[in-house]
């Protein structure tokens, strides 16, 4: 068990996701608060997994700064997790779900689009034939927009982590918050303009948490209960008398509050990573699962479907952990280990 909760904390952040997308895919009869869109609830599971990347990745860059055994990390940290959800929303939930035939559903086109799509990191959220006619039609899964930003800015660590001077990185950082979020006040930028299947404000604005988490990591930023307690009530207090100023506000005070908490060792969460980290398989998997059962049981309740959803997605993150993420982190220290120097042998001077 490491000594911080940033694993717990992703966990938490994964279920976070899970029950906002329940929320939003359920039947709005079905759903405690009707109708819900995805502007009407925040993220913040999703700002939790950018903050803390963007906190932790310029360490990592710091410790090994390789570029090649960067990449190949970060490569072998994003994709087989993604191929496996990818292979089993394909072959397990579309094929349970599609109204076409099984040979056609999987002969057809779309269906190989998909796979292709995702794995390049275009988003592509439907399957022919799959939830059709769910009440949140057709989108197989919502998350995978989220990857290919994340796997850009895993990228630029390496090139910010270039610049030889630390408060240079830390000002780069810090003014990558600043453009993320007035490129779109100053209309710079066409924010409902798409950018490789994504929306520009939806990357400014995942941009903007991870930039914040890695400023707060180069500028050193002590972190202190009273200042992260000051920070929480700052927010509460702006959305509820200035809401417009929302978004600047939370994108300086929810990084450093959620900083704070990941660096400190706090039981609970410190107890939830004990048996291993299964955030990124429930944040790929909850999606599809709870569109699987509200076609399969549409008249279900909302609190037993988002606990069948949590229970089936936490099975798939420890297994991908186990069984996927696990080995390949063996073979990545295996292969990074250094043989031993040669024993000198000696030489009889004549």
């Amino acid at each position: 068990m490491t000594g911080n909760s940033f694993a717990g904390l992703r966990i938490i952040a994964a279920l976070v996701v899970l029950v906002r997308h329940s929320l939003i895919v359920l039947d709005d009869a079905i759903s405690p608060f009707g109708p819900v869109g995805m502007d009407d609830l925040p993220a913040l599971g999703l700002w939790v997994f950018f903050v803390v990347s963007g906190f932790l990745l310029p360490a990592a860059w710091e410790r090994r700064p390789r570029l090649v055994r960067y990449v190949a990390a970060r490569v072998l940290r994003v994709f087989p997790g993604l191929f496996v959800a990818l292979l089993v929303t394909v072959l397990g939930i579309g094929l349970a779900a599609t109204a076409l035939p099984p040979g056609e559903y999987l002969g057809h086109p779309q269906t190989l689009v998909f796979l292709a799509d995702n794995l390049t990191l275009l988003p592509n959220y439907v399957l022919p034939g799959v939830f059709e006619s769910n009440p949140y039609p057709l989108a197989v899964n919502g998350v995978l927009w989220s990857i290919g930003p994340l796997f850009v800015l895993y990228l630029l660590v390496p090139v910010v982590g270039s610049i030889p001077l630390r408060g240079l990185r830390a000002a780069t950082w810090s003014g990558m918050v600043v453009v993320c979020w007035l490129a779109p006040v100053l209309e710079a930028v066409d924010t409902d303009g798409i950018v490789w299947g994504n929306f520009t404000h939806d990357i400014l604005r995942v941009g903007a948490f991870f930039s914040a988490g890695a400023a707060i990591r180069e500028w050193r930023l002590p972190l202190r209960g009273p200042a992260a307690l000051t920070a929480g009530s700052i927010l509460a207090i702006v959305m509820v008398v200035v809401p417009d100023l929302t978004w600047p506000v939370a994108h300086v005070t929810v990084p450093y509050l959620l900083v704070y908490l990941g660096s400190r060792p706090i039981p609970v969460l410190r107890s939830l990573g004990r048996f291993g980290d299964p955030s990124y398989g429930i944040f790929l998997i909850g999606f599809p699962v709870q569109q699987l059962l509200i076609h399969g049981n549409p008249e279900l309740d909302w609190i037993p479907s988002i606990l069948c959803t949590a229970a089936v997605s936490v099975a798939f993150g420890y297994g991908l952990w186990w069984f996927v993420d696990q080995p390949i982190a063996r073979l990545r220290l295996r292969g990074t280990r250094r043989p031993a120097a040669a024993r000198p042998v000696a030489v009889p001077v004549p």
